[in-house]
């Protein structure tokens, strides 16, 4: 049995599996202002309205599958040289803080060595901000809740299908995620955030750019085997009600389109269209069906600090040990007293027993003489854990204003444009990318300028490279 939990927006939903078998899900809607972009703002209230649903609808236990939203996350393919499994993790650090071009410290890496050829490892790597993770994880906690495996949107849905190359495209009310499949490895994923109140007929304009986008993207890196008009369109959520706006949604490609269905079996009237990300997750501790092209990518995004680490042997075997310690004594005894019928006899057992104890006594003072060194070099961590822990407060506000400018920088960005690294140095952000045209550049440094939280956006480089414009932007930030 499986339990998952999916937090967006607009929603909390719960769905409980057993296998391949959905049994139970529920939905709680949610007021604005609790969560915004997947980030949630209120973990207490979060917690309060967790804990109402489990209660009102009975669903599953306290070990659940947690899905986070794929808006600021990065994805990204690595190709390493072969390496021992001791050095790789480090290796991926390494080069995950060259390509990302965001600061390490502001996320939380996951990755996941794929089939690769001989000499070489291929790694896919997923990012997520730290302070979406911190807050779902906190406010599942405060529920009662223990999220031990954690997986993002994208991967999630990628993990619902079964042809090896397809689009997915899974449109909530406050967002939408474009993920593009090939060879079974989500090559691109990309999750925006859209006005609730507007209709899946005013969305599409915004949809199908993305989707050119991520199509064109894939392309120039995949000329060899690009995806074309022939890989389908696998739609969720809203979109797979409105069949009316699919050819608005195909465009001149006509790709053939069609309503994902996840392999799970469901009882009738089980509205699967708005539990994809929830199915997803069911299927991540099953192993893929015989002949089913599954996702190969199937990592734990639950950062490191929050899985618990494994008690130590001695620690495991102190109590089962003085336990037996005791019964054995207690047979003792019990197979000695009937041999000693006289009073003489019994005193000198006793006086035995009161020399052991006076030994015990003795070594018990050794033990406390013992401790007293250890309890030093507690005081002396403890002390160390608190400057940490000032530090860690002084980072925090120096975060919160980076990831404030990264939010004005994905809010402007324009369709047609489409970023490779954003570089924060304190005072002055560089911004590379490429764009459909120049004029897609210029609305992008003007809406920047726009937002008045730079002092100056400059467009600092601008080139021709094959039918796309390469740029950099360099932005100033106020005094």
């Amino acid at each position: 049995m499986s339990t998952t939990i999916y937090i967006d927006d607009s929603a909390i939903r719960v769905l409980v599996a057993r296998g391949r078998k959905v049994r139970s899900w529920a939905t709680m809607p949610l007021e604005p202002g609790l969560v915004k972009d997947g980030l949630i703002l209120d973990e207490d209230a979060i917690a309060r309205k967790v804990r109402e649903l489990q209660r009102a609808e009975h669903t599953g236990d306290r070990k659940v599958i947690a899905a986070i939203s794929g808006i600021n996350c990065l994805y990204r393919s690595l190709t390493l040289p072969e390496l021992p499994k001791d050095l790789l993790p480090e290796a991926v650090r390494r080069e995950a803080s060259r390509v990302l071009g965001v600061p390490l410290e502001q996320l939380y890496l996951s990755w996941q060595a794929l089939p690769s050829l001989k000499g070489e490892t291929l790694v896919y790597l997923a990012a997520l901000p730290r302070n979406s993770a911190d807050a779902l994880i906190s406010a599942l906690r405060k529920a009662g809740l223990n999220p031990y495996l954690i997986d993002l949107k994208p991967l999630a849905l990628a993990r619902t299908i079964t042809e090896s190359r397809a689009i997915i495209i899974d449109l909530q009310p406050g967002s939408f995620d474009v993920v593009v499949m090939a060879e079974g490895i989500p090559h691109v994923a990309r999750s925006l955030s859209l006005p609730q109140e507007a209709s899946p007929e005013e969305k599409i304009p915004t949809i199908t750019g993305e989707l050119d986008r991520a199509i064109t993207f894939y392309n120039s890196g995949h000329r060899d085997k690009p995806i074309d008009n022939a890989v389908p369109l696998l739609v969720s959520g809203e979109l797979a009600e409105q069949e009316d706006v699919w050819s608005l949604l195909a465009g001149r490609a006509r790709r053939p389109i069609q309503t994902l269905l996840p392999p799970m079996e469901s009882p009738e009237g089980f509205p699967s269209n708005q539990y994809t990300t929830n199915l997803g997750l069911a299927l991540k501790e099953l192993a893929p069906e015989k002949g089913a092209a599954y996702s190969l990518v199937n990592l734990n995004a639950l950062p490191e600090v929050y899985i618990p680490k494994p008690r130590p042997v001695s620690e495991v075997l102190f109590i089962p040990t003085i336990i037996a310690g005791i019964a054995l004594v207690a047979l003792g005894l019990f197979l000695t007293i009937p041999k000693f019928a006289h009073t003489t006899a019994l005193r000198h057992e006793l006086a035995v027993t009161n020399q052991r104890a006076t030994s015990q006594i003795t070594q018990t003072t050794d033990i406390s003489n013992a401790i007293a060194p250890l309890q030093e070099q507690v005081s002396s961590i403890e002390a160390t854990t608190d400057a940490f822990t000032t530090t860690f407060s002084n980072f925090a506000a120096g975060r919160d204003e980076v990831n404030g400018d990264l939010s004005q920088i994905n809010n402007c960005l324009p369709a047609a444009v489409d970023l490779g690294s954003v570089a924060h140095n304190g005072d002055t952000l560089a911004i590379k990318g490429l764009a459909d045209g120049e004029d897609d550049i210029f609305r992008y440094a003007k809406d920047l300028r726009d937002t008045n939280r730079f002092a100056l956006v400059v467009i600092t480089d601008m080139e021709q490279e094959d039918y796309l414009m390469r740029f950099t932007l360099t932005l100033t930030k106020q005094g």
